[in-house]
């Protein structure tokens, strides 16, 4: 509720375009807060009558003021805790974003209710919320990562463990169906994990089974477990996958908008980029990664014939994914077993390097050479393989939302510029350059859509009494900086609000970022939990 104390507001932004996301006023010039809220948005004399002798006061000089950025895609919970740094969210922040939901792709590294009880004692920087990831679900049942024909027993072994998760404050259940355990698993186990979620009011997110070849399959699937399960289906970072398969974009949309008609509940994210973020895993063949990753290095890779039909594998999509080009393949970081590290280098670029001619099947025995030192938590580098015409056709979505699918990497390089600026790059290059969308409509995937679709109702919105994230950005200037090579603040996001508390100040010396890593007890951010969200 809006506060009804009399007396000076704690923040005001004044002379601004406020694009307020509430339909009952979506424009405004000015806004107060305080103790954390929307005081007052109006125009500039009613909130200027709120400022007293401590009040800050943010002059926005007709810059644009909106709702804080949500982000329903991030991987935000990994390595979470192992670094003081990472609680600060920085990359996040600096881009505009003031909620993330983490544990995507099917994902995690501790149960939900672990997880949020640990930031309850640590705050973050921002409004934190979590699914709860189909793999941890199945590791702790015991199910081994290859078993497809699951037991009724396992089977509600694992609606047990995701009740409870779900009653612990996940907002629902990630997949990550190209990855193991997920790729083992089948529809029914999907769907009855998926009931789970709906009765508990959640949403059933999902990095589909594939993203290119066999896309159209892999949506059909999301939306029967949708409609079998009654759970709202969220599809992951939407994208189409390799040149070969760019034709199915106009395909893809057709049957989720079919699914909408009929009343399933289908929604989805991307990020702004070409590029997806990859590990060498995402290059073998399946049924060849399905039983795990010790039985497919100890087993088949030494095994000569089905090396070759997995290497096979590697040289088809390489061909046809990318014309047999491995400059459209970048390594982001890796030390080869001689000692020798490789960064922000293409395949062919290592090839030529090592003195070696590239092509697909020395790019294919490159990918099998680094599949030892793949790790689990984290990408290994970048592959250029859809479309900016698909980009922009899901980006006209109204349905679908910005995400970053980024980390918690507080300035590691080389690394996806997702991270660093995914939000600002729709702002800049999608609205201003390429005109794409309008930038009312882009602010709303950012803010009001996402804050939706998890059920947040206090946030994504400026209303007097929701809780105060704010972005002030200047239209004029905001765009993304980051690259592979050097990740970067974005350009025009000048001030950033976490429940009332400036976080980002382009007033301020340096970079603006106002939080400190030892002030524990400076993080403004709050846990959320799905029973409770707001």
């Amino acid at each position: 509720m809006p506060d009804s104390r009399p007396g000076p507001a704690d923040v005001v932004v004044l002379d601004a375009t406020v694009l307020t996301m509430d339909p009952a006023r979506p424009r405004a010039a000015a806004l107060a807060i305080t103790r954390g809220r929307i005081s007052q948005v109006g125009d500039r004399a009613e909130v200027a009558a709120l400022i007293g002798p401590g009040t800050d006061v943010i002059e926005a000089g007709g810059r644009v003021a909106c709702p804080g950025f949500v982000d329903i895609h991030t991987h935000t919970d990994l390595d979470l805790f192992s670094d003081p740094g990472h609680l600060l969210f920085k990359n996040y922040l600096m881009q505009g974003i003031t909620t993330v939901l983490a544990g995507n792709c099917g994902m995690a590294e501790m149960a939900p209710g672990e997880l949020l009880g640990r930031l309850d004692q640590t705050p973050p920087a921002v409004n934190f919320g979590t699914l709860a990831g189909h793999g941890y679900v199945r590791d702790a049942c015991g199910v081994p990562a290859g078993a497809e024909e699951l037991s009724g027993e396992q089977i509600d072994a694992m609606r047990d463990v995701l009740g409870k998760a779900m009653a612990d404050g996940a907002f629902g259940m990630s997949t990550g169906l190209e990855y193991i355990p997920g790729l083992s698993s089948r529809t029914a186990e999907l769907i009855a994990c998926a009931a789970v979620v709906a009765e508990h009011g959640g949403f059933y997110a999902s990095h589909m089974r594939s993203e290119g070849d066999h896309l159209l399959a892999a949506v059909e699937e999301g939306i029967r477990i949708g409609r079998d399960s009654g759970a709202r289906v969220q599809l992951s970072h939407l994208k189409t996958d390799g040149a070969c398969n760019w034709w199915k974009t106009d395909a893809v949309i057709g049957a989720i908008e079919a699914a909408r008609a009929d009343g399933i509940d289908v929604a989805g994210d991307q990020y702004p980029y070409t590029f997806f973020g990859w590990n060498p895993s995402i290059f073998i063949p399946g049924e060849h990664l399905a039983a795990g990753r010790t039985t497919l290095l100890d087993t088949y890779l030494p095994d000569p014939h089905r090396r070759r039909r997995i290497k096979e594998g590697i040289v088809d999509r390489i061909v046809r994914y990318h014309g047999g080009d491995g400059d459209l393949v970048v390594v982001f970081d890796w030390t080869d077993g001689g000692g020798r590290r490789w960064q922000g280098m293409t395949l062919a670029g290592i090839l030529t390097a090592r003195g070696l001619t590239p092509g697909p099947d020395a790019e294919a025995e490159l990918i099998l050479e680094m599949l030892p030192d793949e790790r689990p938590d984290a990408v290994m580098g970048t592959d250029l393989s859809t479309s900016d015409d698909a980009v922009r056709r899901y980006l006209s979505l109204p349905y679908l939302a910005v995400c970053t699918d980024g980390f918690n990497q507080p300035w590691l390089a080389p690394c996806h510029p997702r991270s660093y600026g995914a939000f600002p790059k729709v702002l800049g290059e999608y609205v201003r350059e390429k005109r794409a969308l309008p930038l009312e409509t882009a602010v709303m995937k950012m803010t009001s859509l996402p804050a939706s679709l998890m059920g947040l109702t206090d946030r994504g919105v400026l209303r007097a009494g929701a809780w105060a994230d704010v972005v002030v950005f200047d239209e004029a200037t905001v765009g993304e900086r980051a690259t592979f090579d050097a990740p970067a603040a974005p350009t025009g996001i000048d001030f950033v609000l976490v429940n009332g508390v400036v976080v980002v100040d382009r007033r301020a010396a340096g970079d603006g970022f106002r939080l400190d890593a030892a002030a524990t007890g400076a993080r403004p951010g709050k846990v959320l939990r799905r029973a409770l969200a707001g």
